[in-house]
Formats: C-alpha cells, sequence, structure tokens
C-alpha cells in the first residue's frame, strides 16, 4: 500500500500527475479555473488520507485520475441540485414594501378571526348566533331577527352585547367583524 510519508511523496506525485489531470478537469469542466480547483482539491483528499491508495486495485495515477472523477461528478450533482433550486423559484418576483404591508395586514387578520372564534365560545348560545347570521352568512341585523324569531331592536341589542364582548379580543383600534 501507498502511503503519503511527508511532502516529498506528495511532491513527488503532484510532478508527476498534475498535468495529466489538470487536462483531464478542463475536458471535463470546460472552464480551466474550475480544473485547476479540482485538482487542488484532488491533492488535498491525498493530505487527508494518506493511504488511501491501494495498489492491488491500480496505479497511482488511475487512483488520482479516480478522486479526481468523483469530485468532478460530486460537483455536477452540487450544481444539478443548485440549479433545481433556482429553477423552482425562477420568476418568482421579490416583494415590495406594499406587499409586505399587505402581509401584515393578513396576519394581523388571521390573528384577530383566531381570537374572536376563541371567543364565540364564550358568548351566550343566543348572542352567538346572531353574530354567525350577520358575520359570517351576511345577513342584516332584519333579517338575522326573522330568522331567530326576535324582533329587529333585540337584535340589534344582542349584536352590539357580542361585538363588545369580542372587540377586546381583537386589539385596540380594530373592529370586530360585522
Amino acid at each position: 500500500m501507498f502511503v503519503v510519508h511527508g511532502v516529498e511523496d506528495l511532491e513527488s506525485l503532484y510532478r508527476e500527475h498534475v498535468h495529466a489531470l489538470l487536462g483531464y478537469a478542463a475536458r471535463r469542466l470546460g472552464d480551466p479555473n474550475e480544473a485547476a480547483d479540482v485538482v487542488a482539491a484532488t491533492f488535498l483528499a491525498v493530505l487527508e488520507r494518506p493511504g488511501g491508495f491501494d495498489p492491488a486495485r491500480g496505479t497511482a495515477r488511475s487512483w488520482l485520475f479516480g478522486i479526481t472523477a468523483n469530485l468532478i461528478a460530486s460537483r455536477g450533482r452540487r450544481r444539478g441540485a443548485e440549479f433545481r433550486a433556482l429553477h423552482r423559484v425562477y420568476g418568482q418576483r421579490t416583494l415590495a414594501p406594499d406587499d409586505f404591508a399587505e402581509l401584515e395586514a393578513r396576519v394581523d387578520a388571521a390573528t384577530a378571526a383566531t381570537a374572536v372564534l376563541a371567543g364565540l365560545d364564550d358568548l351566550p348560545p343566543a348572542e352567538r348566533e346572531l353574530f354567525l347570521l350577520v358575520s359570517l352568512d351576511e345577513l342584516t341585523p332584519g333579517e338575522a331577527a326573522q330568522v331567530l324569531g326576535i324582533t329587529a331592536s333585540a337584535a340589534r341589542m344582542r349584536l352590539a352585547r357580542a361585538r363588545r364582548k369580542l372587540v377586546p379580543l381583537v386589539g385596540e383600534g380594530s373592529t370586530c367583524p360585522s
């Protein structure tokens, strides 16, 4: 088994094979600068695993070419993953300042809606039903009164009580849904 025992062994390997590896990597990658990076990474891998060469499996030259080929393949896989990631976001525009305001408004509305839904459970059934008819089913208080069999003035009073109980859950400056 060949082991890199020092700078002399690595220098010998480097001097003997660097030009062939550079040519191979440049042909595969099409860019001499990338080829130089891959060849440098090849010799770095040799340094990191000095006992990695097994003469029973081939020559030192084929071992170095194998390391280089693996690094080139790894680079290709990484580039493919980057390309797919860029393709997924291609065409998606960046958010404008107005978009942030809209997103904040949506988040605030969702938070308020969650608070109102939680507060609905605490309302008496008659107030809850009236509130839902007006807010979700979009009936007028008079129409909701007809559905519930109560007077329009009773419906307006119940709706006002329900809103008074729900507005604090939504927060200051907000209005409770109709």
